[in-house]
């Protein structure tokens, strides 16, 4: 009997602009959708709201990342919509967190971090390779995605922290930083735009700590930034006027057209891999 293949093809996308910008978006979507779906039932039924939003995007979410795991290769309908589902669920993973156990932001995000530290240690302990540019076992894949869930979890608990005010609003935290959705989006988005212009500009040696350290703290960024951005166009925009539902169709018109793009990239690095 032939040995089975023990390694796959290569799991995750290439790392290009137009990654970044999908990132962004996913993220954008995923707070716009998970707020307009929780409040489909009203305030009144806040739970309800939140039960039915956790169930469909985790379920969803489940079908699409093993779908992904189960194929032998990068498949970017999948990869993406697993990306867009954990912006959606993974919400409410941080904040959960935080309504069982009374926390304050600055304790979760600190949870959070020390939690990513502990993925990448058992990572890396395990498979002696932190690679983010070639996913080619079923062992690394599933610390990969573990990762990209934590970066989820610490962003939103960090945006959180930098946004919340500790009084004067309806979701208020004693060790809230008071900066707004807006004033949280630029903060921290001018601080992803630094850190993609240090790797186009001084491009760190493909897998050293400075190369994958920077790529999962821009990672982690894109949750608040683009979470902030779709909160503040969703809310205090011009009086609201987009709201949840106006920027969840907006999302999902430019994060199909990304994932167009970046499945016709997809193809094209394959017929070139392959010829």
């Amino acid at each position: 009997m032939k040995k089975m293949k023990q390694t796959l093809e290569n799991k995750v996308p290439a790392i290009t602009m137009i990654f970044w910008l999908a990132k962004l978006i996913s993220t954008m979507l995923g707070e716009s959708a998970s707020d307009f779906s929780t409040q489909l039932f009203g305030q009144t039924n806040q739970t309800l709201g939140e039960l039915f939003t956790v169930g469909w995007s985790f379920s969803l979410f489940l079908i699409f990342l093993s779908l992904q795991m189960h194929t032998n290769k990068y498949q970017p309908i999948f990869y993406w919509n697993s990306v867009g589902l954990l912006a959606v669920f993974g919400t409410f993973s941080a904040d959960t967190l935080k309504s069982l156990t009374g926390l304050h932001y600055m304790e979760t995000t600190l949870i959070f971090a020390a939690l990513l530290i502990i993925f990448f240690a058992a990572w890396y302990i395990t498979t002696k390779d932190l690679s983010i540019h070639r996913i080619i076992s079923g062992t690394q894949e599933t610390f990969y995605w573990l990762t990209v869930a934590a970066t989820f979890m610490l962003g939103t608990a960090a945006g959180d922290w930098l946004a919340t005010s500790r009084s004067g609003s309806y979701n208020v935290d004693s060790s809230g930083l008071g900066l707004g959705f807006l004033n949280t989006g630029l903060l921290l988005g001018s601080l992803f735009v630094m850190i993609l212009a240090y790797r186009l500009i001084f491009r760190p040696k493909e897998n050293s700590f400075a190369e994958i350290a920077s790529f999962w703290l821009a990672y982690t960024l894109t949750r608040p930034v683009g979470a902030s951005f779709a909160d503040y166009f969703g809310y205090n925009f011009d009086k609201g006027i987009l709201g949840n539902a106006g920027m969840t169709v907006i999302g999902l018109i430019l994060f199909s057209v990304a994932v167009i793009i970046l499945n016709k990239d997809a193809y094209q690095r394959s017929l070139v891999a392959h010829s």
